[in-house]
């Protein structure tokens, strides 16, 4: 009798343990682990660490890692929820009211509400403030409490870009913040936010330390720390790396780039992206206001050539201010075909010649000189300079070029004191198409104080019209068009969107979400080291 009640006992344990066994089955295997160290190298010394005020270095690259944003974009370029887990745009487009989620609280543990969120507007436009950011929020007419969870921003006219601006501004603690100066505080040197990361600690020598956040809200990050440690030159940072001092270094040399592209203890990546080289033309200048002249230099400049002998080859031909992926790039726009020829024959039609066949083109006794403005604090330009004016030496045309190293000097009197004609730079791209603006659009150019304003009212009109459209294909025609227009129009010599190259230890993984032409610094909150890496002990 006690040897089945023993039996009865065993079996009615087996079956209570079933669905439990069936439930551990049902997990997931991952090689995921929490803990170990990130030892970021740069050769960027940080700035103070303030969303309204800081704009580059490695410390705008920090502020992902310890604040958080109304929204965000991720690794598809696409707008995602962040503090606000949803908003409302009214009918008529003006108000735009975010939902913030509940209990998602600052490093000192107070919760972040819309008070915080109105209070970090405000300060993004005050004047005294004088935020790098503040132009880009002139349509914001009122930033507003609704309650504790509800923020609001009333525009002054339609813009369906504007909520892509919001992606930069990370929110600050008014607590700490509304009775001390936010140029000169503690703050900025001892950030406090939201994010998956809190600040520990910033040395002499310039390494900041993060340590992971275990309450934040979209669970604590894998990795335990993020070191940042600061090098001279980038041969010091890559040194560092070669000595496994550092695991992650941005923005690497392309010869470096070649050499740990094979080697199985890194992972090396080329990334395009949206920003292109190209030569802006001074549309005041009696030379170039000839349409021949313009169009005559895209003939003459080899861009194939140019990305070859610059880049090593890495680089994507552009033909317009629109990334390849970009909703406003228009396919049917093919760039002009390398023809020496036909640029030859273009300035002969405008009455140019070698009088003195000294390979010089002439015209009433002037020659075909062109004086073109670069800064020489980048070597990439003085190398495309170069290029350039051997391409276009061969043609007949003069290239002289005029230095700055600094942009207070490039005051009115400078540029006509020295005859100006062109500027050789690297053009900021965007997310949305409407970022391109800033260059083309005349409006944009003047608040923005561009060297000069390119003025094409049809353009001007479409951007206008571009900004009020919802309908996804039709915003798209609308920049397309634009696309079209600009490059037709011949107002600059566009050259090619460049590759950046980084490079990372192979044992950490869950890092592509990064390496993408977005690249979401927040998302280091997802780098981790394996678990056997974890369990050897063998992490930092």
């Amino acid at each position: 009798m006690r040897i089945l009640l023993f039996v009865f006992l065993i079996v009615l344990l087996l079956i209570m343990l079933v669905p439990t066994i069936t439930k551990f089955q049902n997990i997931p295997k991952t090689d995921k682990a929490y803990g170990g160290t990130l030892i970021w190298g740069t050769r960027n010394k940080p700035t103070i660490i303030n969303p309204v005020l800081i704009t580059h270095s490695v410390s705008a690259s920090l502020k992902e890692l310890i604040f958080n944003s109304l929204v965000r974009i991720n690794s598809k370029g696409k707008i995602e929820p962040d503090l606000a887990e949803s908003w409302d745009i009214s009918s008529d487009d003006l108000v735009y009211t975010f939902h913030l989620r509940k209990g998602v609280r600052f490093h000192d543990a107070r919760e972040c509400t819309a008070f915080d969120v109105k209070f970090t507007y405000d300060k993004l436009i005050d004047p005294k403030i004088n935020s790098p950011f503040r132009l880009s929020f002139q349509l914001a007419k009122e930033f507003k409490v609704v309650d504790a969870y509800t923020f609001q921003i009333i525009l002054n006219k339609p813009s369906v870009p504007f909520i892509y601006r919001l992606t930069n501004i990370e929110i600050m603690p008014k607590h700490l913040l509304e009775k001390v100066d936010l140029k000169d505080c503690l703050f900025n040197s001892h950030p406090v936010g939201t994010g998956p990361f809190r600040f520990k600690q910033w040395t002499k020598e310039d390494e900041i330390t993060l340590e992971y956040n275990p309450d934040y809200y979209e669970g604590r990050p894998y990795l335990d720390k993020i070191i940042v440690k600061t090098y001279p030159t980038s041969r010091d940072v890559w040194a560092a790396l070669m000595r496994g001092e550092v695991d992650f270094v941005e923005f690497i040399e392309r010869e470096d780039y070649e050499i740990l592209k094979d080697d199985p203890a890194f992972k090396a990546y080329a990334l395009p992206i949206d920003c292109y080289y190209a030569i802006s033309y001074n549309p005041e200048d009696s030379i170039l206001a000839d349409r021949k002249i313009r169009k005559a230099i895209t003939y003459a400049v080899d861009i194939k050539s140019l990305i070859e002998r610059v880049a090593g080859g890495y680089g994507l031909e552009s033909n317009g201010p629109f990334y390849p992926e970009s909703l406003g790039f228009n396919p049917e726009v093919k760039p002009f075909e390398y023809n020496s020829e036909k640029a030859q024959a273009l300035l002969a039609e405008a009455g140019w010649k070698d009088i003195d066949n000294d390979g010089i083109l002439e015209k009433e006794g002037e020659e075909l000189e062109l004086k073109v403005l670069i800064d020489t604090r980048s070597d990439i330009y003085k190398r495309i300079a170069m290029v350039i004016r051997q391409q276009l030496q061969e043609i007949g045309i003069k290239i002289k070029l005029q230095l700055y190293n600094h942009e207070d000097m490039l005051t009115k009197e400078f540029l006509g004191q020295n005859r100006v004609q062109a500027h050789l730079r690297l053009f900021l791209g965007g997310t949305d198409p409407d970022d391109t603006a800033a260059h083309w659009y005349s409006r944009e150019c003047k608040r923005m104080s561009r060297l000069w304003t390119y003025n094409n009212e049809e353009i001007d009109k479409l951007f206008e019209l571009g900004r009020v459209t919802k309908d996804k294909e039709k915003r798209q025609e609308i920049y397309q068009k634009i696309h079209q227009l600009i490059y037709q129009d011949e107002s600059a010599c566009f050259l090619y969107f460049p590759v950046d190259f980084h490079a990372v230890s192979a044992k950490f993984k869950g890092i592509d979400e990064f390496f993408t032409l977005s690249m979401p610094y927040y998302t280091l909150r997802d780098w981790h080291l394996s678990t056997q890496i974890i369990t050897d002990g063998k992490h930092r």
